[in-house]
C-alpha cells in the first residue's frame, strides 16, 4: 500500500472496492464515486484497517472531498 493518504485511499476504492479509477478524483466524496451503502460499509471496514481507526473516524469523512478524508483518515491513525 502507498504511504500517501490519498494514494491509499484512491488504492482501496480502485482495488478492493472495483471503483473505476476516472471516478476517483480528490474532490470527489464517496457518493461520487457512485459507492451504494453497501460499499461505503465495506469501505469503512476496509478503511479501519488500513489507517488504524475507529469506525466513528471514517463515518465521519464520508461526505468529504476524498483528499481531504484522506489526510483525516492519516492524521486520526493511532
Amino acid at each position: 500500500m502507498p504511504s500517501d493518504p490519498y494514494a491509499r485511499l484512491a488504492t482501496i476504492l480502485t482495488g478492493r472496492l472495483e471503483i473505476h479509477p476516472d471516478l476517483v478524483r480528490p474532490e470527489a466524496t464517496l457518493r461520487q464515486v457512485e459507492l451504494d451503502s453497501l460499499a461505503i460499509e465495506e469501505f469503512i471496514t476496509v478503511a479501519c484497517r488500513e489507517f488504524q481507526v475507529g469506525e466513528s473516524e471514517v463515518e465521519q469523512v464520508v461526505d468529504l472531498p476524498l483528499a481531504e478524508a484522506a489526510e483525516a483518515l492519516a492524521a486520526g491513525a493511532r
